[in-house]
C-alpha cells in the first residue's frame, strides 16, 4: 500500500467518524435503543428471569440479592452483545448516504481506490461501534455497581476486550451486508429487521433451551451467539459462584444450562474458551468472505477495462 493510500485511508476514516458524530439525533438514538432494552429488562423481564433462576435451583436456599445480581448480569450481557450489531448496522448510514448523494463516485474520481474507500468505511464503523457500545458498557457497569457488584478487575478487562472483538465482527458483517444497498430507505428497513430479529437469533433475549430444536441450530450459525455466550460468563460467573457457594454442583450446573452459560454445540457442551475460539474463527471467516468479495469485484472491473 502506497503512502498516498495510507493517508487517504486515515483521512476518510476520520471524515466518516466525524460525519456520524455530527448527526446528534443518530448518535442519541444509537445510544437510546440499547438503554431502552436495559430499562425494559429491569422493569418487566427481570422478575421473570429471577423466577426462572429460582425454579432451576429448586429447593436449594439462596440469597435473593445475589440471585438478582446473577439475573442482572445475564440481562446486561444480552444488551451489550446485541448493541454491537445494531449500532454497527446503524453506523452504515454514512456509507449509504455517500452512495445516495454521489459522494462515493466523487471520491473514486480521485486517486483513491475502491478497496481503500471500503476499508475506511469499515474502520470508521469499528470506531463508531466501539465508542457507542463503550458508553453502553459503562452505563451497564454503573448499573451493576449500584444493584450488586460481583465482577473482578479481570472480568472488566475481559468485557472490554470482548466488546472490541464484537465491534470488529459486527463491522465486518454490516459492511459486507450493506455494500450492495443503494438507498437510505432500504438501509433503514435492514436496520429495523436486524434490530427486531438479532436478539432472538443470537439467544440474547431469552435462554436458548426454550427455542425449538430447529431454531437452536440456527442460533449456532450466528456469530453473535458466541459473543453473547462469552459476555454471559463474564457478567454472571462471579454472582453464580457466590450464589452456589457450598451447594451441590448440580445447582450451579442447572443455572449454567438453564441460562446458556454453557452452550449445546450440536450435541457437545462447550464453555467460555470454546465459545471465544469459535467466535474468533467466525471473525476470520467473515474477513475472508469480505476479502473475496472485494477481490472478485476488482477482477470484474479489470476485465471490463
Amino acid at each position: 500500500m502506497s503512502v498516498l493510500s495510507v493517508r487517504s485511508f486515515g483521512c476518510l476514516t476520520v471524515r466518516n467518524f466525524r460525519i456520524f458524530l455530527r448527526d446528534r439525533a443518530g448518535v442519541f438514538f444509537s445510544l437510546l435503543a440499547p438503554l431502552i432494552i436495559l430499562l425494559l429488562y429491569f422493569l418487566f423481564l427481570g422478575d421473570v428471569q429471577a423466577d426462572s433462576a429460582a425454579a432451576a435451583l429448586g429447593d436449594v436456599p439462596y440469597d435473593e440479592k445475589v440471585l438478582e445480581a446473577f439475573v442482572n448480569g445475564w440481562m446486561i450481557s444480552g444488551v451489550v452483545s446485541v448493541s454491537c450489531i445494531t449500532v454497527s448496522f446503524s453506523a452504515q448510514s454514512v456509507m449509504i448516504a455517500d452512495r445516495e448523494r454521489g459522494m462515493r463516485d466523487d471520491v473514486l474520481v480521485s486517486p483513491v481506490t475502491k478497496p481503500v474507500l471500503t476499508a475506511a468505511y469499515f474502520a470508521s464503523n469499528c470506531l463508531i461501534t466501539m465508542a457507542i457500545v463503550g458508553v453502553v458498557l459503562a452505563v451497564c457497569l454503573v448499573f451493576l455497581a449500584i444493584t450488586g457488584w460481583y465482577l473482578s478487575a479481570a472480568d472488566v478487562f475481559a468485557a472490554i476486550g470482548m466488546t472490541v472483538m464484537s465491534a470488529l465482527s459486527a463491522a465486518m458483517l454490516s459492511t459486507l451486508v450493506c455494500l450492495p444497498l443503494r438507498t437510505s430507505s432500504v438501509h433503514s428497513a435492514v436496520v429495523g429487521i436486524m434490530s427486531a430479529a438479532i436478539g432472538f437469533l443470537m439467544g440474547a433475549y431469552m435462554p436458548v433451551f426454550v427455542f425449538p430444536t430447529a431454531v437452536r441450530y440456527i442460533v449456532l450459525i450466528v456469530p453473535g451467539t458466541y459473543s453473547a455466550g462469552v459476555f454471559r460468563n463474564i457478567f454472571c460467573n462471579g454472582a453464580l459462584a457466590e450464589l452456589t457457594d457450598g451447594f451441590p454442583a448440580s445447582a450451579e450446573q442447572a443455572l449454567r444450562d438453564g441460562f446458556t452459560l454453557d452452550m449445546d454445540f450440536f450435541g457437545a457442551k462447550i464453555g467460555t474458551a470454546w465459545m471465544t475460539g469459535i467466535f474468533a474463527i467466525t471473525i476470520a471467516v467473515v474477513a475472508l468472505i469480505a476479502a473475496l468479495v472485494i477481490l472478485i469485484s476488482r477482477l470484474r472491473r479489470l476485465s471490463r477495462a
